[in-house]
C-alpha cells in the first residue's frame, strides 16, 4: 500500500454484515459468493452483508442485506449490534467503518440467496473454511459477544 499525504482526505466507506447464527450459536450461515466477489475480495465464503446507502441507518441495512442475500424478513429487535470494526487502511480509497450485527434463526428457516451467491451452508465452527472474508478469530469474538448479548 502506498503511503498517501496525511492531509489529503479519502471517503468513509460504511459497511454492514450480519452474522447469522443457529438458535444455540453451534452453528453460522455462511455464503458462498459468487466468482466475481470471490475474485473482488480474494475469499469464497462470507456473511451476508454490504454498503450501507446514503441516509440509511446501519440496523436497516444489516436487514436490507439479510432480506436481498438471503431471503430472510428479520424484524429489527432480532439484530444485536455485537461490534464496530474500523480499518483506516481498508483500501487505497476507503476508510472503513463496518457494522457488525448477529441474528439467530432456526436453521430449518428457508434460505434464497440472490445473484451475489452461488450457495449458502451452515457450518460447525470446528469446520469453518479456510478461504473466510473474515478472519476465523474474528468469527469465534463475534460468536461469544453474541451469545453473551443474547442471553
Amino acid at each position: 500500500m502506498t503511503t498517501k499525504n496525511k492531509d489529503q482526505r479519502i471517503p468513509v466507506g460504511l459497511g454492514v454484515f450480519v452474522v447469522i447464527f443457529n438458535r444455540d450459536f453451534s452453528k453460522i450461515l455462511l455464503l458462498k459468493r459468487n466468482e466475481e466477489k470471490r475474485k473482488k475480495w480474494g475469499a469464497d465464503w462470507g456473511n451476508v452483508g454490504g454498503v450501507i446507502e446514503s441516509r440509511e441507518h446501519s440496523l436497516d441495512a444489516g436487514i436490507r442485506e439479510a432480506r436481498e442475500e438471503a431471503g430472510l424478513e428479520l424484524e429489527k429487535n432480532q439484530l444485536k449490534l455485537v461490534n464496530v470494526k474500523e480499518m483506516p487502511n481498508f483500501s487505497e480509497t476507503y476508510h472503513g467503518i463496518h457494522f457488525a450485527y448477529a441474528a439467530t434463526i432456526d436453521e430449518s428457516a428457508p434460505i434464497k440467496i440472490n445473484g451475489e451467491s452461488d450457495e449458502f451452508k451452515w457450518f460447525d465452527f470446528g469446520e469453518l473454511p479456510d478461504s473466510m472474508l473474515d478472519r476465523k478469530e474474528y468469527i469465534l469474538e463475534i460468536r461469544e459477544k453474541a451469545k453473551e448479548i443474547f442471553k
